[in-house]
């Protein structure tokens, strides 16, 4: 009995041992292949902290190459750029003024964290300069009878505090008393409108801190430039002959319009250098753009006519006729050569925010049609040069945000 008890047990060592030797050998196999273990996926420690104040060991603890933007950044900046005026026919134009209009610059990139290069697209918009020669012209019924007494009056008074002021400036609607055009002739008057799309190469710092970033892209930008002249003209002044149909009181306003569309297609190269010192960041960016400018100039003239049944207190509009003439097509292409200039200066606001402030440069060189064809049957107005220059300068203001 005790003999078959022993043999058990030296079976069970036996089993024991051998089991515990497949084990540390599973281990040393798996120890030698390296194998890592599944990550948790909840173990991870995301910051989205925007608003927290930056300190002065957030910066002092990076290097410069880790504090410029990484990842996903945006920038919005609000623009006061003024712009040249064009370069007429006439040799009366003041092509050395500027004027003043403003936009908007919105920059979205995402550059790579580990190998340094990434993309950039840019979008900029310039609402404006609209300057012009204007002059008020009162039209025919000026004042309507029935509108001197307006709600509210007491006792037939027409002025404070019962009543409306007699006559009352309006917005050229006939309802209210007071009727005037006003007879405007542009001088400077635009629209730009800029996409760009920028691969960016992040280079090592320099010995102080500096950051260069050279980039080469593509440009399309659409310049418009409006050129319109009208006159104001009436039987009571004697610039209108009485007509057998209108009548003897009528009034019409000319307005000689021409649109001038520049679509520049470019390619551009340029850098960016980042400084920083601080809390503050200094950055300048450089880009040259050369390409070719569609353009397309559209003439034609809108006569509006108002017919009157008197000329007087109380008049009242009989009709009124608006005509349009054909518009007048002229295509053309040029060389374009340009340059964009930009310089910002941006304080550490909080950890992912700066506010910046800066100035901004757009000159195209050669290759932008303002103004128009030249005066012929088909455009009454002075026309310009289809291989003009045009600078707008200014300054910038805007936001940051990089996680």
């Amino acid at each position: 009995m005790k003999t078959v008890e022993h043999a058990m047990s030296v079976r069970k060592l036996t089993a024991s041992l051998l089991t515990s030797l497949a084990m540390l050998g599973a281990i040393a196999i798996g120890n030698a292949q390296e194998h890592v273990p599944p990550a948790d996926p909840f173990a991870f420690e995301p910051d989205f902290q925007w608003f927290r104040p930056v300190t002065d060991m957030d910066l002092a603890d990076m290097k410069p190459k880790k504090r410029a933007n990484t990842g996903w950044f945006a920038t919005y900046d609000r623009l006061a750029l003024y712009a040249s005026r064009p370069e007429l026919d006439d040799l009366t134009s003041a092509e050395t003024k500027l004027d003043l209009g403003w936009g908007n610059r919105y920059e979205i990139g995402y550059m790579l964290p580990d190998v340094e290069h990434g993309w950039m697209f840019t979008y900029t918009n310039l609402h404006g300069p609209s300057a012009y020669d204007t002059v008020i012209r009162e039209r025919l019924n000026r004042t309507n009878e029935g509108d001197l007494l307006p709600y509210g009056s007491k006792d037939g008074v027409v002025g404070p505090p019962f009543g409306a002021i007699v006559p009352a400036g309006d917005g050229n609607v006939l309802q209210y008393n007071v009727r005037q055009y006003w007879v405007q002739d542009a001088l400077n008057v635009l629209e730009y409108d800029s996409f760009e799309l920028n691969k960016h190469w992040r280079m090592e710092p320099y010995h102080y801190g500096g950051i260069l970033e050279p980039f080469v892209g593509f440009r399309w930008s659409r310049l418009n430039d409006y050129n319109v002249r009208q006159d104001y003209r009436t039987t009571l002044d004697g610039s209108l002959l009485s007509d057998l149909i209108l009548g003897d009181d009528y009034e019409r306003l000319l307005t000689d319009s021409t649109i001038t569309e520049n679509d520049v297609l470019a390619g551009q190269v340029g850098f960016r250098y980042i400084k920083f010192r601080d809390r503050f960041t200094f950055s300048a960016d450089f880009r040259a753009f050369t390409g070719g400018s569609l353009q397309c100039a559209k003439t034609q003239q809108t006569v509006d006519t108002t017919v009157y049944d008197g000329n007087g207190i109380g008049s009242e509009v009989s009709f009124e006729l608006v005509d349009k003439t054909t518009p007048v097509y002229t295509r053309n292409e040029e060389f374009v050569i340009g340059f964009d200039i930009r310089g910002e200066m941006a304080y550490q606001l909080t950890k992912s925010i700066k506010l910046r402030g800066g100035f901004q440069v757009i000159d195209f060189a050669t290759g932008i049609w303002r103004g128009g064809p030249p005066q012929g049957p088909s455009n009454l107005l002075i026309g310009g040069d289809s291989d003009q220059d045009v600078v707008m300068v200014g300054g910038t203001f805007g936001i940051e945000l990089n996680r």
